[in-house]
C-alpha cells in the first residue's frame, strides 16, 4: 500500500473515531443513561384535588439515577389526562403513580360527589373482610319486618325474603374508608399464611365513608330516615 493511502486512511479513521466520541457523549451516552418520563412543566403546579390536563405536564428526558420510584413513563402519558392529583405536585417534578388517584378515592365536585357517611345505625350487615378500595353494592332491608338473618345468596337464587329488597338501591360504589368505633380505619392485621389477609382485621367495622353524588346520597337517605330501611353491603 503506496504510503499516500496509509496517511488518508490514518486521518480518515482519526476523523470517523473522534466524530463516533462526539455523537457518543452527546447524544448515545445520554440515550442509554436516561429515560423519558412525565413532570410537570415549569412554572406550573397541581394542586391537590386538581384534575389533571395537557397544559399542565410533558415529556422529558432524566437520568436513570434521578428517576423516582414508580415514575410514570411517556408511553403512559396520555393515561394521567383527566386523572386528579393526590398530592399537590410542583413544576418541573416528575409524577409517580403514587402521587395520582387511579383508585378514584376522591370525589368529583363537578358531578355532585363528595364523601358521605353510612353510620353503623344504617347498616344491617356488612362484610368484615370489607377494606378501602373496595366497591359495594347496597341493598335495602326493612327494619319493621326485620327478623332472623338475611340470606343474599337466596334472594339472588329466585327465592323471595319478605325482608330483602331484591335488587340492590345502589352498585359499584366507591368506599374511602372503613373504621372501627373509635373512628381508625380497619385494615388487614398480621398476615396468615394459612389465611386470607383481609381475615385479619385490626378492628370491628362500624361505619364506613363512601362517595355519593347527592342525587344518590338523597335518595339513600329517604329510605333510611323516611321508610325505616337498614342497609345490606356486598363487595365484589
Amino acid at each position: 500500500m503506496k504510503p499516500g493511502v496509509k496517511i488518508v486512511l490514518g486521518i480518515s479513521l482519526s476523523v470517523l473515531t473522534m466524530s463516533f466520541v462526539v455523537m457518543y457523549d452527546l447524544y448515545i451516552k445520554e440515550r442509554i443513561d436516561s429515560e423519558e418520563v412525565v413532570v410537570v412543566k415549569a412554572g406550573q403546579e397541581i394542586k391537590k384535588n386538581e384534575r389533571i390536563t395537557r397544559s399542565m405536564i410533558a415529556v422529558e428526558r432524566r437520568s436513570k439515577q434521578s428517576i423516582i420510584s414508580d415514575a410514570i413513563p411517556a408511553s403512559e402519558f396520555g393515561t394521567l389526562l383527566t386523572k386528579t392529583a393526590g398530592q399537590t405536585i410542583v413544576g418541573n417534578s416528575m409524577i409517580s403513580k403514587k402521587m395520582i388517584d387511579y383508585d378514584l378515592l376522591i370525589p368529583d365536585p363537578d358531578s355532585g360527589e363528595a364523601i358521605r357517611p353510612i353510620t353503623d345505625e344504617m347498616i344491617y350487615s356488612q362484610p368484615g373482610s370489607l377494606r378501602r378500595k373496595d366497591r359495594i353494592d347496597i341493598y335495602l332491608v326493612k327494619k319493621k319486618e326485620e327478623s332472623g338473618n338475611v340470606n343474599v345468596a337466596s334472594s339472588k337464587d329466585g327465592k323471595k325474603n319478605s325482608n330483602l329488597v331484591q335488587d340492590p338501591i345502589l352498585t359499584g360504589i366507591r368506599v374511602v374508608y372503613v373504621k372501627d368505633d373509635s373512628n381508625k380505619e380497619v385494615i388487614n392485621g398480621t398476615p396468615d399464611k394459612e389465611k386470607d389477609d383481609r381475615l385479619n382485621a385490626s378492628g370491628k367495622i362500624s361505619a364506613l365513608e363512601v362517595i355519593l353524588n347527592e342525587e344518590d346520597f338523597q335518595k339513600l337517605m329517604d329510605k333510611v330516615v323516611n321508610e325505616d330501611y337498614l342497609l345490606y353491603i356486598t363487595y365484589n
